[in-house]
């Protein structure tokens, strides 16, 4: 048994085999000609030369026998070739070594060559497969081994030397043998295929220390067997090798079959872990891989090295889908990984966590700077068109920052932050963002809060109230009700700390009925004590999409006998942008209920002029970021003015928030602004303390009336009008006397 020329470079000869095809020198195609013909030409000349000059010893072998024995030994080692067996890896070779080594035992290094010359075969070489050179190439190096083995073996001893002599020069002849075989191959192979020859000697004895080695040692010894009994048993010694044969064959097989099962197992337990690692759409790194390649850099990082984790959205996805169809959706999320990968450094990961949500890993990232350098280019790369199947979309992302060990040192930490920090980027529209722990929603102190929330709705919220006066007079037309957590431990909370959180789960629906039937109380409350206000409430943008809240009002407007016009529900812009068919579908029940309806916040959302004229409001709120600087700020002023205008030109009252001085209030009142709000009126405050506040301007205008007693007897200071149906204030007063509370 002994090597051949790889199958890759289609050589073969009493082993076959085929390496793998590592990385090496290049291929020679005109330097392994010539070394095909640097090994036939000497072996063939040496077999001419040596059949000139003893011709005798063809024509009569060792031990008198006829050339015919030759031709026999010849046949005998053709019959096995054409029977290869498979080996480790995708070798093969021949059984017939046990009779290559015995005809070099018995016969010299000539003849034992010129049989094997003859006798290897080839299935390829039958079938017209190999070019002459090469089919030569390969009986003849085998030729060379087996004269090498023969050669050594006689210059040791013979068959009939003591037997450990014998064993000496048979171990030393196969050793020579087979490295010379294996070196010829090697060689070969390296200027056919560019393959090293290291590499190549590798492949050759896979497994070498298990079934090669054995199989080896023991074909050795049938060979000897066969030599050892050839001079008595002649050539039915050669009978002793068909049921080892038959049994190595079988071995062969059963060893090789066990060896493919195994391959296919691991094959198939790499492509298990691989889908368990990787998302099947893009092939990209999956959720579980990435946090596992996050823990492995946290780990390995040193101890000023940063660690930076985005979390990228794509934004409006869902359009696309529901546009296009999940098909170009799937195929855009194929192209975001290469397109992003681009714009990564080397060793940074890009992976795909859930739908249209993407994870960006960056170890060793050196600051925050770099981070958000890298999310720039990252979002740059975004800008040019996706082309699919003809179509280009144009497509956005968002993209949320947190470092270690500044923003957490924890994957999990750092990934939720991550999270939050792309939320805020969504929310801002600015494409990237840092973590802030002001904006994160989901810190521990707030989940607390959540989970405090639900009994807190029953008994520790509260309502503060605000007043609302009409310009220029200063009328108070109304209070807008604003909720408070009276928290026991905490004191009071406002909303935005638990508002947001009460939005994204079941709370919000029991909270928000709460606060209305705790306004609508305090609304009837003030009509039994002759106060006739108007009580406005905020909503939150789930609210509009809950069908059954008209049903709700209206009977808590039964059930406190309060008028349906006393309540003024305030909606942002962006509630009316989440879900306008159905949104629209609420508020024109609700109007018709009676209920006021005003637009909050105006100026900070996208809503189109087109929904606000089709909605059923009778109000519409300027932001006070635009009403606290107009007096310093001319866009701000325009804004203003511009806003009034259209509003009036819709038939819609306007209401101006964060009046904080009196030239903000003379301004509005020029601008023909139909109602104030703000602090230089009044500050939020319980429902008691704005009772007595109204009581006292009552008790102030009453005084002032008395002491000028001017024709008209309607306007009384901070009193109440003959009618009872609204709170008015005096013109003789100076505003800031005759409004601020102190």
């Amino acid at each position: 048994m002994s090597w051949d020329p790889a199958r890759s470079t289609s050589d073969r000869a009493r082993v076959r085999g085929s390496t793998s095809p590592l990385a090496g020198p290049r291929p020679a195609p005109r330097l392994a000609r010539l070394y095909q013909l640097a090994v036939v030409t000497p072996a063939i000349g040496w077999l001419t030369v040596t059949a000139i000059l003893d011709p005798n010893a063809f024509l009569h072998p060792t031990g008198g026998a006829t050339p015919a024995i030759l031709v026999f030994w010849a046949a005998s080692i053709a019959l096995i070739d054409l029977l290869p067996v498979p080996a480790s890896g995708n070798l093969q070779f021949s059984l017939s070594f046990p009779l290559q080594l015995a005809v070099a035992l018995l016969y010299s290094p000539g003849i034992a060559a010129a049989v094997t010359l003859v006798g290897s075969s080839d299935n390829r070489e039958l079938k017209g497969e190999l070019p002459p050179l090469q089919a030569l190439f390969i009986r003849s190096q085998v030729a060379v081994s087996v004269g090498a083995e023969s050669f050594v073996f006689h210059s040791l001893g013979d068959l009939h030397s003591p037997w450990y002599r014998i064993g000496v020069a048979v171990v030393l002849g196969v050793v020579v043998g087979y490295a010379t075989n294996a070196l010829l191959v090697a060689w070969y192979t390296r200027l056919r295929a560019g393959v090293r020859t290291v590499a190549t000697l590798r492949q050759m004895h896979v497994g070498v220390l298990g079934e090669f080695l054995v199989s080896y040692m023991g074909l050795a010894l049938f060979g000897l067997i066969i030599a050892t009994s050839f001079d008595s048993e002649g050539l039915f010694s050669v009978g002793v090798f068909v049921a080892p044969l038959i049994f190595a064959r079988r071995m062969f097989f059963r060893t090789r079959s066990l060896e493919l099962a195994t391959e296919e197992l691991k094959r198939w337990q790499a492509d298990n872990e691989y889908q368990a690692m990787h998302d099947s759409l893009t092939g990209l790194p999956n959720r579980v891989l990435f946090h596992k390649r996050l823990e492995e850099a946290l780990r390995s990082g040193s101890g000023e090295s940063r660690v930076a984790v985005m979390i990228m959205d794509l934004d409006h996805f869902k359009e696309i889908n529901d546009t296009l169809g999940h098909h170009h959706g799937d195929l855009l999320l194929r192209e975001i990984g290469p397109r992003v990968g681009g714009s990564l450094r080397d060793g940074d990961t890009i992976a795909r966590l859930g739908g249209d949500e993407f994870g960006l890993l960056l170890p060793d990232v050196g600051g925050t700077q770099t981070a958000v350098a890298v999310a720039r280019r990252v979002l740059r790369s975004l800008e040019h068109p996706f082309v699919l199947e003809g179509l280009a979309l144009d497509v956005a992302g968002s993209i949320g920052i947190a470092c270690s060990p500044q923003h957490g040192q924890g994957a999990e930490t750092l990934m939720q932050r991550a999270d939050v920090a792309m939320y805020a980027a969504k929310e801002s529209r600015a494409g990237h963002e840092l973590y802030a722990p002001e904006r994160d929603r989901y810190n521990p102190e707030r989940l607390e809060l959540l989970g405090q929330l639900r009994s807190a709705i029953e008994d520790q919220l509260v309502l503060h109230y605000q007043p609302k006066a009409a310009l220029p007079g200063g009328q108070v037309r109304g209070v807008e009700a604003l909720v408070r957590w009276q928290h026991p431990q905490r004191g009071l909370i406002f909303p935005d700390q638990f508002i947001p959180l009460a939005e994204r789960t079941a709370f919000l629906t029991p909270l928000t009925l709460r606060v209305l039937e705790m306004a609508l109380g305090q609304c009837r409350a003030w009509r039994d004590q002759g106060l006739e206000l108007r009580v406005s409430v905020n909503l939150s943008p789930r609210n509009l999409v809950d069908l059954h809240l008209p049903d709700e009002i209206e009977s808590m407007l039964v059930r406190y006998e309060v008028p349906s016009s006393s309540l003024v529900l305030e909606l942002t812009e962006n509630t009316l942008m989440t879900d306008p068919k159905r949104a629209i579908d609420v508020l024109a029940r609700l109007s018709a209920i009676g209920v006021g309806l005003s637009i909050d916040d105006f100026g900070t959302g996208q809503s189109s002029l087109g929904y606000l004229k089709r909605l059923p409001v009778e109000e519409l709120k300027i932001d006070k970021s635009f009403v606290i600087n107009m007096n310093v700020d001319d866009n701000d002023a325009i804004i203003v003015r511009s806003t009034i205008e259209l509003s009036h030109n819709l038939g819609l009252r306007v209401v101006a928030e964060g009046v904080e001085s009196e030239e903000s209030w003379d301004q509005l009142a020029a601008l023909g602004c139909d109602i104030a709000q703000g602090y230089y009126l009044a500050r939020p405050m319980p429902a008691e303390e704005l009772t007595i506040w109204m009581q006292e301007r009552l008790a102030i205008a009453e005084q002032a009336s008395e002491v000028e007693q001017p024709p008209e007897v309607t306007m009384s200071p901070n009193g109440h009008s003959p009618d009872g149906a609204e709170w008015l204030l005096p013109g003789s007063l100076p505003p800031v006397r005759r409004i601020v509370v102190g």
